[in-house]
Formats: C-alpha cells, sequence, structure tokens
C-alpha cells in the first residue's frame, strides 16, 4: 500500500512539471514570437476628404492617404431633390450602417463638376451647386423623349487623350462591342477659383499664358515667387489653384485643395451589378450619321484621383482600378495615329501591364477588403484596388510608383512607360515637371500632367489651352485629339531647350 501511494506521488509530481514546462515552452509550430504584420496602414473610412500629408510621408502613409480618398469620395453624398448642394458627404451614412454593396443615390465625388460644366462652349459658367448642365458647340439631341440629360455622369470621352480606343470582353473574336467611355470632374474648391478669378475663357487664357512665359524665365509661377505655387497672390494674376491644408484669403476656413477625378466605365451585364459600382450614365451614339444623347446602364473599372495639398503641389496622383481588368475583363486597345484612325490591325490587341503593382500597395488593398467585410460584407468596394499613388516628383526612374498607370486609363506603352518630353518621345527623359524651381524628368501619370504644368496651367489638362473648352463629345469630333496634346508636348519640348541654353 505504502510503495502504491509512492508511486501515485510520484505520478502526480512529474505531470505538475510536465505541464509547467509545456506552458514555458512554446512548440515548434506556435514560434518563440508572434509575427507581426509586414506594413501599419492608418485608413479611417471616414466621409472627410483628405487634406493633410507630411511632407516626408512613408510609403504607408502615401497609400493610406490615397485610401482616405477613396473612400471619402466614394462616401454617399447629402445631395437630394430638396438639398440640391454638391460635394458634401452625408453625415448619416456610413460604410457600416448601409449593408447594401453601394447607396443609389451619387456620391461624393459623383456630384463634383464635370469639365463641360467647367468650360461651357457658351463661355456663361454657371455656379457649382447648379443642377449639371452640358454645353456643346451645338445643341445635341435626346434620342427619344425619356433620355434625361442632366445626369452627373457624362461619358463623353472616348480614348485616352487620343492615344488609343479601348475596349473590354474582346476574346474570342477580338471584337468592338464594349468601348471604355471617360469623363472628368472638379470639386468645389477647384471650380469656384476658376469661376471667381477667371470666369471668362479670355481671362483663364491670359492667366495660364502669363504663368507659363513666368515659368520659362524665372523657373516660377510669379516674379520673385521663391518656388511656391500655393496662394499667389492675385495681383500676380497668374493661375495658380489652391493647395489642401492653405488657408483661404480673408478667412479662417481651410483648402481641401484641388482635386480632379477622372473615371472609366464599361457597359456591364445583370451578373455584374453587384460587383461594379453600377448608374445609368448619359453617353452618344451616332443615328444616320447625326450624334444623339442616350442613357444606359454602366460600371465603373477606373478611378484617378488628383489633388494638389501644401506639402505637395506638384499634387498626389492615386488611382484604382476594378480587380477583373486585368483577367476576366480581357481588355485590349487599338493604337490611334494623329489622324484618329487606328494604326495599323484594325481590331484590339491584349495587352499585359505594364510593371507589377508595388508589394505595399497590394497589401494595402488586401487590409482594406478585410477591413470592408468587417463592416459590410456586401461592399462593391472589396472588387476594386490601389494601383499606387505618386507624392513628390522625382527624376529617379527607381523611385516609389514612378512609371504610376492604370490599367485601363493608361493602358498602350506610350502612356504606361511614359518618361519623356512629348507623346513622340515618351521614353526620352527630357525634362518634363517644374517643382520648387527646378525641372525634373518624372515618369507616369505626374510626368505626363508636368507637361501641362509647364504650359501654365498647374498640373491641369482641364485648365489647358489645347482641346478645351471642349466643343463636342468625343464620338462626333472630326479633328484629333491626340494631334493638339503632341502639339502641347512639342511647345514644352522647345521651352525645354530654351532652358538648357540658360
Amino acid at each position: 500500500m505504502k510503495k502504491t501511494l509512492v508511486t501515485i506521488f510520484i505520478g502526480i509530481v512529474a505531470g505538475i512539471a510536465l505541464i509547467v514546462l509545456f506552458r514555458q515552452s512554446p512548440t515548434k509550430a506556435a514560434g518563440t514570437t508572434e509575427k507581426k504584420p509586414a506594413y501599419t496602414f492608418n485608413i479611417t473610412f471616414d466621409s472627410a476628404v483628405p487634406y493633410k500629408l507630411s511632407p516626408s510621408a512613408s510609403e504607408e502613409d502615401l497609400v493610406s492617404f490615397a485610401w482616405n480618398e477613396f473612400f471619402a469620395l466614394n462616401w454617399k453624398s447629402s445631395y437630394s431633390s430638396s438639398f440640391k448642394y454638391r460635394g458634401y458627404a452625408d453625415p448619416a451614412w456610413s460604410y457600416i450602417n448601409d449593408k447594401s454593396p453601394y447607396p443609389a443615390e451619387p456620391l461624393v465625388w459623383e456630384t463634383y463638376a464635370h469639365r463641360v460644366e467647367l468650360r461651357p462652349n457658351d463661355d456663361n459658367m454657371q455656379a457649382f451647386d447648379s443642377e449639371p448642365r452640358y454645353v456643346y458647340a451645338s445643341n445635341i439631341p435626346p434620342k427619344n423623349d425619356t433620355v434625361k440629360q442632366n445626369l452627373f455622369n457624362n461619358l463623353d470621352e472616348n480614348n485616352e487623350i487620343g492615344s488609343c480606343n479601348l475596349y473590354a470582353k474582346i476574346l474570342p473574336d477580338y471584337n468592338t462591342n464594349l468601348q471604355v467611355l471617360y469623363q472628368a470632374k472638379v470639386n468645389r474648391d477647384e471650380f469656384d477659383y476658376k469661376y471667381k478669378n477667371y470666369r471668362k475663357e479670355a481671362d483663364l487664357k491670359a492667366a495660364v499664358l502669363k504663368t507659363a512665359n513666368n515659368i520659362e524665365m524665372y523657373n516660377d509661377y510669379y516674379y520673385k515667387a521663391g518656388g511656391s505655387t500655393c496662394n499667389c497672390p492675385d495681383t500676380a494674376r497668374v493661375f495658380c489653384l489652391p493647395c489642401g491644408g492653405a488657408r483661404v484669403p480673408g478667412t479662417l476656413g481651410i483648402y481641401t485643395g484641388a482635386l480632379e477625378v477622372k473615371s472609366a466605365w464599361r457597359e456591364v451585364t445583370d451578373q455584374e451589378v453587384a460587383t461594379h459600382l453600377t448608374r445609368q450614365v448619359l453617353v452618344y451614339e451616332k443615328v444616320n450619321g447625326k450624334t444623339v444623347a442616350v442613357n444606359k446602364r454602366y460600371g465603373l473599372i477606373g478611378l484617378h484621383i488628383v489633388h494638389k495639398l501644401a506639402n505637395y503641389p506638384a499634387f498626389t496622383f492615386a488611382t484604382f482600378e476594378h480587380v477583373d481588368v486585368d483577367t476576366k475583363d480581357n481588355m485590349g486597345y487599338i493604337r490611334l495615329d494623329p489622324d484618329n484612325t487606328p494604326l495599323g490591325d484594325k481590331k484590339p490587341r491584349l495587352y499585359s501591364r505594364a510593371r507589377p503593382i508595388p508589394d505595399v500597395v497590394k497589401a494595402s488593398t488586401d487590409y482594406v477588403h478585410i477591413q470592408l467585410s468587417r463592416r459590410n460584407f456586401n461592399s462593391v468596394w472589396k472588387n476594386y484596388r490601389l494601383v499606387g499613388i505618386q507624392g513628390k516628383p522625382s527624376s529617379d526612374t527607381s523611385a516609389f510608383n514612378y512609371f504610376l498607370a492604370n490599367y485601363v486609363i493608361e493602358s498602350d506603352s506610350a502612356l504606361s512607360n511614359f518618361r519623356g518630353s512629348s507623346l513622340e518621345a515618351p521614353y526620352n527623359g527630357g525634362l518634363n515637371l517644374l517643382y520648387k524651381k527646378m525641372r525634373y524628368n518624372q515618369g507616369g501619370c505626374q510626368g505626363c500632367h508636368g507637361v501641362t504644368q509647364l504650359r501654365g496651367s498647374d498640373f491641369s489638362f482641364l485648365m489647358g489651352l489645347k482641346d478645351q473648352p471642349h466643343k463636342t463629345p468625343d464620338i462626333s469630333r472630326s479633328d484629333s485629339k491626340l494631334a493638339l496634346y503632341l502639339q502641347a508636348f512639342e511647345e514644352v519640348n522647345k521651352s525645354a531647350g530654351k532652358q538648357k541654353k540658360k
């Protein structure tokens, strides 16, 4: 009996020792330390459009800023039949309390002003909160009495700055049934800057030309600007869009900053409505040789956000796209020549993404999709991803997102690999951007927009003097959009040549 008790006691002690040892010594499967996430993001899913970004922002800071812009702009707007104020978020809505894929009502950015509202062909610019009004050089009749011509989404562009036409679902027969269409919009700060200072085209032209001349003479927007392109004095009479975070002159208010949104769309099927932001839109088609307005159902596949900030006066360029564009959508483009006719094969060609999306950017999309699932499992935004963001200019081709390009907005090689001084020489490394009195060879979106900066319109093609104001939707054009852009680039080349001689 005594021997048995001793044996039991020894067994209990041994068991306790094993338990203690097990708790203090993790198994191989558990590992010695918990693995920490590779990146840390500060993505808020908030309605306030961000305007603060550290001048020393890290890659994680930049991609977080891009997503915060995205979610603020895709917030449900407060616009309604009883509250006709554009560009404001609905304070009662959130990504948590709405379990539908997306609001049926307009989103904040959809209520922004279209490029034709910004520069109407009758030179009679209306206030920002006016009902959408699209005035071209000649009246475009509706196809029938049911067509609504005052919709917020007016897809009047049918190519990528005249460089190529883009099509979806081209396989198996390389068809051109689903052409990608585009539109461009501006926020209240950018619109009101023009409305208050250069409402008439003659005044805008004078300011843009003066700014371009100053850049050529002083490498500055105005004499003794000291490299600043924020809050240029009214007395300078130059074109200088407001910077986010800067004080609104004469008030205690703070600018959100000039902000432009370019979006890409295609027709969608019934099955795709839940996976694409889908809207009834205004588009144009030919009937018996004449252009008419029609309403159709289109889905969003690409979104550019271009934003001027006090710490980033050369703008930030963030771009997003639908996750299917480079897989299921079978996209193909047809290159155009300066005569607006197809280059070579008249059938669309398949293409690959020019460069991979950076790991930190892909990680941010993964993070966002997880967070969206926790808020609203049905959210349509789980089908969209960030492609990248550009901040401060650089001539270093290895810089973060140097060659930033959206798969459905900069599709062909000239745009997706751009780092040149013109569309005829897109890879020549020519100077194409001014930042703090220094000229840079910037690639991607920022470098392309830099061309219009050097021509005096502060990175905005919408405010430029080439191809503006738009006389007609692209489908009705008799001239070549590409030829006009080529001419603009060539003028910048001549300016750069003069700079080198100085």
